[in-house]
């Protein structure tokens, strides 16, 4: 079979690199952070096989396309269609869902329509449609062998004609006997004025039958019973005198019994009675009948489907009906969001520990809320509320009044009535959103669709009750799902695919989500997981598949279930081209390229491409001494006891119970290495990011993020700082770069502004700023690039051709120190910045640093948007090594290994290590082993994901873990430090 062959490849810092890789297999490349990989994989492999494809298309259908840049290369041979799945999570809308994303709501929609029964909200019983002939069978059946009257019931509103025209249409039709339900309501004493209540009263009940006047169906068949009325002649003269009733009354059709040999006849009259009932009533737009017998037991049928009681009609089911995204479907209220944006208490006091005086209500102490704050310091004197007094001691009278407004006063919801008013104004509206929140929708709590769209049901559960449950009961749902024979033939395929599709979920180990949950809340690795999913539900062949470390976030337990995935994709005919670190992955593959040997400038080379069974006797690689067994095994750890019970510095969460937590009381001892482990979905991002930290934040007066449920928090006084160094971006500009990150670009600024040059010309350290106007390129206001909106299209960037890249003013780049201009400076890497600078310690010692985390080979001004999650991350650390006091600060850190090599995880540990002799601690959520093994503590949780998960299943050092057979971190621990010793 051929192969894929690259030749000249520059993209990046790839250093003319010629690759080969056989189509049909399985292959892994790996290296060190930096090396190249990325650049090889996603901007060459993936950018020019989907270039071509799109190419081969017509010009109509390109238009509709993002257009791939063409990467920097000679040539490329034999390179099918090519799918990229990356780790990121770009999904910012809160209508996507797990259902959405994975498309199984789709087919739910559909079985929905197909099968779907609808049932009335009051009576419960299933809306059904009668022909004549279905409704006579029904007469039958329920009747069978009594006598009674086939009726039409005349509405008080929407009658054809009013008073003697309607009573003389009737006569005129043949109709001379009407029927008057009993008002079961009556008054007790027929006063003067309580006649005409009476009236009322009667006039109210009978306007239509409101479904909670009517007695609860008596058999499933949906028949009620009730006290007869009575029927009254029309065709006399004292009847015509009197006139119709003003209420509703029935029109008898006719009076027989309901025997099988008068089949025909009730046909008939049902045929009649359909007829009457749209003649005479304006606001029907179907026919419907009512049937009751001498005894009192009543039954309505209708030709569209309807409720037997109260003649509820359900809205026509379409798939539309069951889409939140559809005006059709969704909640009148929220939209189909499932929850509405109002203000958030917590959000407008953040601390209740503070006075009005001093701050507690935000958006009064903001400056454009001036002239409210001083109102409201008025109205506290002249109602005497002690403006001192902390918000939370205020009496509860006091708040709400401040809270609701009066006559005296706005209040804060007044004052947000009023924004509401001139949110056309930009900045109101950017005000108005820093104090609301997302709360749950009062109408469709949370379902996001309308009323009658949760009525009808399959099995006994409706599409939300479907969606709110997890992949794993959802796919137990379906197995045990029995249709009978039509409803089978409708909807076998929909099924079939429903099923397939929850299948494929199980495997990736996505079972613990919900298809309700909202795609912008999963972490990257769980996104790709569901798109790997959804991949195989489309069952693709010969693609090429492009992937992103697909095992980030997933507990090694969850790694053999992803890489028979992987295989499914190939055996399908595909080859798969995987970006990881993962040594399971690895030796799985059939085929590796190892980029190298370093980072940045260092790498960029191809260290070895081959078969894996070769792989390992490569004595030059950088990862095989990490995946071979040797005698010495894995290097020794430094040990740092821990004894919780007598330990003094510590940290205790009780009472834990966000989402599916069970009730956690955690210890985290302080000074030390604590790993939070366990199965994906299992509890620890809720523990430690959702509750931990914005309880410690709080306590401490840092910030104020809601957090999950808990009920107390010891040992704060034990710290002075707590941080939380996720993966997110460092820097909210797009002249961001690590130097301004680590504060050190002020220095260098400094340095230019001293030259003799820039002192005869007036320049100061401001003029190389890449913030203000001054010396950075007019055109793109020191970006070095300019952003062009394609309409229907990816916005293409290209390099500033004013500045051409440089960022700034061409006199300021005649400014030179040690020969280098400011944009030669800000283009070298942190090893070469750290000899340029030396005679610099405030310069030096930050970049230092970055070289400890293993950043060395980052251009000092290199965009922040192009940095990695754990590069990012890193930077993050590198800022916090680079400060003075790291002393009683506790570091939370979320899956810091992410995206890094062996060798860099080794780094990271001394790096962590090293926060850990300043005397800081560190907590981290981790699944990578080589991590665990190094920690002092490990709390894992679990023992599954989701409801089965939310448990503490062992704590206790690396050691104590591999000894408790229910932990299953223990057990991977106990087989990968036996599999990397040989005896």
């Amino acid at each position: 079979m051929k192969d894929i062959h690259l030749w000249g490849v520059k993209q990046n810092n790839l250093k003319n690199i010629e690759v080969k890789i056989p189509v049909g297999s399985m292959t892994v490349i790996c290296g060190p952070s930096g090396s190249g990989k990325s650049s090889l994989a996603f901007e060459t492999l993936f950018a020019e096989g989907q270039r071509r494809f799109i190419e081969s298309m017509s010009n109509y259908a390109r238009q509709f396309l993002n257009k791939a840049p063409k990467p920097d290369i000679e040539g490329i041979n034999n390179i099918p269609p090519a799918i990229s799945i990356e780790q990121k999570n770009t999904v910012k809308s809160s209508r996507s869902t797990v259902g959405t994303t994975t498309e199984i709501i789709d087919y739910l929609r559909l079985l929905y329509e197909k099968i779907g029964k609808s049932y009335c909200p009051t009576h419960h019983c299933p809306t059904e449609k009668e022909s004549v002939t279905e409704a006579t069978d029904k007469v039958l059946k329920n009747f069978a062998g009594k006598r009674g009257y086939l009726l039409v019931e005349i509405n008080a509103e929407g009658r054809v004609a009013e008073g003697k025209k309607l009573h003389s249409l009737l006569l005129q039709d043949g109709y001379l006997r009407i029927y008057i339900p009993k008002i079961t309501e009556q008054p007790k004493k027929a006063t003067p004025a309580k006649a005409a209540g009476k009236k009322k009263v009667a006039k109210k009940a009978s306007k239509k039958l409101e479904p909670e006047a009517v007695p609860a169906p008596s058999s499933p068949s949906g028949t009620t019973t009730e006290e007869m009325g009575t029927v009254v002649e029309i065709g006399d003269a004292a009847a015509i005198k009197k006139g119709l009733p003003k209420e509703t009354f029935y029109l008898v059709i006719d009076r027989m019994s309901f025997n099988e040999d008068e089949r025909g006849r009730i046909a008939d009259s049902l045929t009649q009675a359909y007829d009457a009932s749209i003649k005479y009533n304006t606001n029907l737009i179907t026919r419907r009948a009512t049937i009751l017998s001498t005894d009192g037991q009543r039954l309505q049928v209708s030709e569209e489907a309807s409720c037997p009681v109260c003649g509820y009609t359900p809205p026509p089911l379409s798939s539309k009906l069951f889409s939140f995204n559809s005006p059709i479907g969704a909640c009148q209220t929220c939209k189909g969001f499932g929850n509405i944006l109002d203000i958030d208490e917590e959000k407008v006091i953040p601390n209740p520990a503070l006075s009005l005086a001093q701050g507690a209500l935000s958006p009064f102490w903001m400056p454009s809320a001036a002239h409210e704050k001083k109102q409201l310091l008025a109205y506290c004197k002249k109602a005497k509320i002690d403006p001192h007094t902390p918000w939370k001691d205020l009496p509860k009278a006091e708040r709400d009044v401040i809270w609701n407004g009066n006559k005296d006063f706005f209040g804060v919801r007044g004052l947000f009535e009023y924004l509401d008013q001139i949110k056309y104004k930009m900045h109101v509206r950017v005000f108005i959103s820093r104090f609301r929140s997302p709360f749950q929708c009062p109408t469709c709590k949370g379902a996001r669709l309308r009323p009658e769209a949760n009525h009808v049901l399959i099995s006994s559960a409706n599409i939300n009750e479907l969606s709110n449950l997890t992949i794993e009961d959802l796919n137990t749902f379906f197995q045990k799902l029995e249709l009978t024979a039509y409803q089978q033939e409708v909807a076998g395929e929909v099924l079939k695919q429903i099923r397939s599709r929850l299948e494929f979920l199980m495997r990736v180990g996505v079972h613990y989500l919900s298809l309700g949950r909202e795609t912008r809340t999963l972490s990257g690795g769980e996104y790709q997981r569901l798109i790997l999913a959804n991949q195989l539900g489309m069952g693709l062949s010969q693609a090429l598949y492009v992937l992103d470390e697909p095992t980030v976030g997933l507990h090694p337990r969850d790694n053999d279930r992803l890489i028979s995935i992987l295989k499914d994709l190939k055996e399908l005919g595909n080859t798969l081209v995987i970006v990881e670190h993962d040594h399971d992955v690895i030796k799985a593959s059939e085929n590796i390229i190892e980029m190298g040997p370093g980072s940045g400038y260092l790498g960029g080379e191809v260290v070895y491409s081959g078969p894996t069974d070769k792989f390992y006797s490569f004595e030059k690689s950088n990862t095989v001494p990490y995946l071979k067994p040797s005698k010495s095994g894995l290097p020794l750890r430094a040990v740092r006891p821990v004894d919780v019970d007598n330990y003094k510095v510590k940290i205790e969460l009780k009472g834990a119970k966000g989402h599916n937590l069970k009730n956690l009381d955690v210890v985290i001892p302080l000074n030390r290495l604590v790993t939070v482990t366990g199965v994906s979905g299992s509890g620890k991002s809720t523990l430690i990011s959702k509750t931990l930290y914005p309880a410690l934040a709080r306590a401490l007066d840092i910030e104020y993020l809601p957090s999950q449920e808990y009920s107390g928090l010891d040992g704060v006084e034990n710290i002075k700082n707590v941080l939380l160094i996720d993966q997110s971006p460092i820097g909210k500009s797009a002249r961001s770069s690590p130097i301004t990150y680590l504060k050190a670009f002020d220095a260098i600024r400094s340095i230019m502004a001293t030259t003799p040059e820039s002192q005869s010309r007036g320049y100061t350290a401001g003029t190389f700023s890449l913030n203000v106007d001054g010396g950075r390129c007019p055109a793109c206001k020191g970006t070095g690039y300019e952003e062009i909106d394609m309409m229907f299209m990816d916005n293409v960037v290209i390099p500033c051709d004013v500045c051409d890249g440089k960022k700034y003013r061409p006199e300021i780049l005649e400014i030179q120190y040690k020969n280098k201009n400011i944009y030669e400076i800000l283009s070298m890497t942190v090893n070469e910045a750290m000899n340029f600078f030396v005679a610099h310690p405030n310069i030096r010692k930050p970049l230092s640093v970055l070289k400890e985390v293993g950043l060395d080979y980052l251009q000092l001004g290199q965009p922040a948007s192009s940095l990695s999650g754990g590069e990012s991350q890193r930077l993050k650390i590198a800022k916090e090594l680079s400060q003075v006091q790291q002393k009683s600060t506790l570091y939370i850190l979320d899956e810091p290994t992410t995206g890094l090599h062996f060798r860099e995880v080794e780094l990271l540990m001394k790096v962590l290590s090293k926060l850990i002799e300043t005397g800081g601690s560190v907590v981290v959520v981790e699944h990578n082993l080589d991590v665990i093994r190094g920690s002092d503590y490990v709390i894992d949780l679990g023992p599954e994901a989701g409801k089965k998960g939310g448990n503490i299943v062992a704590t206790g050092t690396p050691d104590d873990l591999m000894k408790v057979k229910k932990s299953l971190t223990g057990q991977y621990l106990k087989r990968y430090i036996e599999s990397h010793q040989t005896s």
